[in-house]
């Protein structure tokens, strides 16, 4: 027995002892203290709890009273194993100071052994299934001497505390949360340890009362559990339970715990490979128990958010072991980069990270694509399987503005202008063919730029008489003369080669629209019809056979501007002798300007067939906004006007301009990302392409 023990019961000993004469007892004889020995005591009725209720000095018996009578007495326990352990409680809280030694029986005599070595003697008197006295050596009035006390105890069932339940916390103090994890207080106490048991619940009503047994740890000083299997639920809840040979001690509170912010690591992304028209990716292997899968996104930009960035997810892989994936169809923007995120089971998915690398660059563009991030304005070629653009290079910051003939049956751009334009304008650039060849023609300023169409080289530039600007310009061939109109007027002029002379004027809108941008197109029957968007109506214009104006009309048909840089306001086919509204959708006779009637689809038409019978477009709606989850579609509206159904056509892009070209095949200007319109560059991507729409 230690000290311990003996300290919790001397000051009752000692308060008796200074009462009491010592002259009876022998100090010169110490085998007087090994006399009376229960030789016959047994180990079995010794191994147990047993506390102390009395002790005996000089043959008077002292009652040894309870310290704290909510902790119950002070108590020691001898164990089969030769282990011997007590405990003292030391506050009223129920804290414990405890020791342990190994113990041996012998005729009696219980040696006492510390663990380094050192021994104690107690001697039996009594040993009984209930009752336990020994004597013990201690000084009890600290005079040097020895003194023999008697104690005695009796057979003790300790009323355990449950200190260790409540250590029971999730185990990352820094709550990383990349596991499921929970740790406790590993249990000390006075009984014999059987087991730890974690139960788990899930669900909005997580409770003690629907948890399950998920583990079982026999092993006192295995103190932390992770779940590495749970359940795919909005929330889990956990609790300890501990048992000891006297049943559950304790159980800990529910801990919640909310999946969703689980992390997952990110995992490395190796550098991706081109080989001809694929991208080959491999990426390092989730060790995550959380894993539920791997998703590469596409993206025209690096990180973070901006305008015109865009996301798109090509692949998910739910197999954590396949590690490597070919994009067979790369996307159509230059320069893409490859981003590989890891998604947990419960919602979380990495990103960015300075951990690994998780996105690369891939210096790959189709060869369909433009070099153009923007395009200001266009001119398709009534001949060839050509468009002229002029628009911006790809690159960041300011790159060169020029004009471009861009071949799309070769996809090549065939000539580049060897001057560029200086001024910005939105009059459209146009492609004419005249006795002076087929030409660009491109409004600079109050001059006219003519270009080469087939060499893009600089001819030159025209000031057209008696016009001191231009809001549009045309050309009839019908009677070769050239057509242009300001904010006031409308023109007609003779051309000689680089010269432009005037035939006629005459006014049109008496309100003066600040704005500019009055419209006008030439009709095959000898007129002109003129509007500005602001109007709700239009001027036509007769003309006789020299380009004189006999006449003007107006007509209730508005030249709306539902998008300048890409979408005519007002289509014209003179085949059908017809005008398309395309806001309104609403058709109009071109001889009598009579209302033919409204279509419901295309929502935004763009082009009309080389007859008339077919009305091209799309739903994209360019004031949507773009992002992720925008309805963008991939797709052409064809309405045929004879038969009142609409087509819808998959298209490899996203459609922009819809036209029929000098063969009959339903062509696309075509982007790879969502646009709202081809004037405005994405993040100084390049994936403008032009496609043939395959028709059923």
């Amino acid at each position: 027995m230690s000290k311990f023990l003996l300290r919790s019961c001397f000051i009752f000993i000692l308060l008796f002892a200074l009462g009491c004469s010592k002259d009876d007892v022998d100090h010169s004889d110490p085998n007087s203290f090994y006399s009376g020995a229960a030789t016959n005591a047994s180990s079995t009725d010794l191994v147990g709890y047993w506390a102390i209720t009395e002790a005996e000095y000089e043959g008077t018996r002292i009652p040894i009273p309870i310290n704290y009578t909510d902790c119950g007495r002070d108590f020691f326990v001898y164990r089969e194993s030769g282990v011997y352990e007590e405990y003292v409680y030391t506050s009223s809280a129920c804290e414990t100071i405890s020791s342990q030694l190994q113990w041996e029986l012998d005729k009696g005599v219980l040696t006492m052994r510390t663990l380094s070595g050192s021994t104690d003697d107690l001697v039996i008197i009594k040993l009984t299934p209930t009752e336990f006295q020994f004597k013990a050596r201690v000084d009890i009035d600290e005079d040097g001497e020895l003194d023999v006390v008697v104690l005695i105890a009796k057979r003790y069932t300790p009323d355990e505390k449950d200190f260790y339940t409540q250590s029971f916390r999730y185990y990352d103090s820094d709550f990383n949360y990349e596991l499921i994890g929970y740790t406790w207080q590993p249990y000390d106490g006075f009984h014999t340890f059987e087991k730890y048991e974690i139960y788990r619940s899930q669900g909005e009503n997580c409770s003690k009362a629907n948890a399950e047994l998920v583990a079982t740890i026999t092993d006192v000083n295995e103190t932390e559990y992770f779940d590495l299997e749970p359940p795919v639920s909005e929330r889990l809840c956990y609790f300890l339970r501990i048992y000891t040979d006297q049943g559950v001690l304790g159980d800990s509170y529910l801990e919640t715990f909310d999946p969703s912010y689980l992390r997952i690591a990110p995992v490395n992304l190796n550098e991706p490979t081109v080989t001809g028209n694929t991208i080959s990716l491999s990426w390092d292997a989730s060790d995550s128990p959380y894993f539920s899968h791997y998703e590469i996104l596409v993206r025209n930009h690096e990180g973070g958010s901006g305008h015109g960035f865009q996301d798109k997810t090509v692949v998910t892989i739910s197999d954590r072991e396949t590690t490597s994936w070919v994009d067979e169809n790369p996307p159509y923007f230059e320069n893409p980069y490859y981003h590989i995120r890891v998604h947990t089971l419960f919602g979380y998915k990495t990103d960015y990270s300075t951990d690994a690398t998780t996105y690369w660059q891939v210096p790959f563009k189709r060869p369909e694509i433009l070099s153009l991030k923007e395009i200001k304005s266009y001119a398709i070629d009534p001949s060839e399987p050509v468009i002229y653009f002029w628009g911006q290079e790809s690159g960041e910051g300011m790159t060169p503005l020029n004009m471009y003939r861009f071949n799309y049956d070769t996809h090549q751009i065939e000539a580049i202008a060897n001057i560029d334009p200086q001024y910005d304008t939105n009059v459209p650039i146009k492609v004419i063919v005249s006795p002076n060849g087929k030409e660009l023609i491109i409004k600079q300023g109050v001059e006219l730029h003519f270009y080469d169409a087939s060499t893009m080289q600089f001819k030159y530039a025209i000031d057209p008489e008696t016009v001191f600007s231009i809001g549009d310009f045309n050309y009839d061939p019908l009677r070769d003369i050239w057509v242009i109109s300001d904010s006031d007027d409308i023109f007609t002029l003779q051309r000689d080669n680089s010269t432009m002379s005037f035939i006629d004027t005459a006014p049109h809108f008496v309100e003066h629209q600040g704005s500019g941008r009055y419209k006008f197109i030439i009709l095959n029957n000898g007129q002109i019809i003129l509007g500005h968007r602001n109007e709700t109506t239009s001027f036509v214009f007769d003309l006789d056979a020299n380009g004189n104006f006999t006449g003007n009309q107006s007509v209730n048909i508005q030249f709306r501007q539902a998008n300048i840089y890409e979408q005519e306001e007002l289509m014209y086919n003179a085949a059908a002798g017809i005008l398309v509204d395309s806001e309104p959708n609403r058709m109009y006779s071109s001889t009598t300007f009579q209302n033919l009637g409204s279509f419901e689809k295309p929502n935004f038409p763009t082009g009309l067939s080389a007859d008339g019978s077919k009305i091209f477009g799309t739903d994209n709606d360019y004031e949507w906004n773009i992002d992720y989850d925008s309805p963008h579609k991939k797709e052409a509206l064809i309405f045929d006007r004879n038969s009142s159904i609409v087509t819808t056509v998959e298209t490899v892009g996203y459609p922009h301009i819809l036209f029929e070209n000098f063969r009959g095949e339903l062509m696309s200007i075509s982007s790879g990302l969502k646009r709202a319109t081809l004037y405005r560059d994405l993040a100084d991507t390049a994936d403008i392409f032009i496609e043939k729409v395959d028709v059923p």
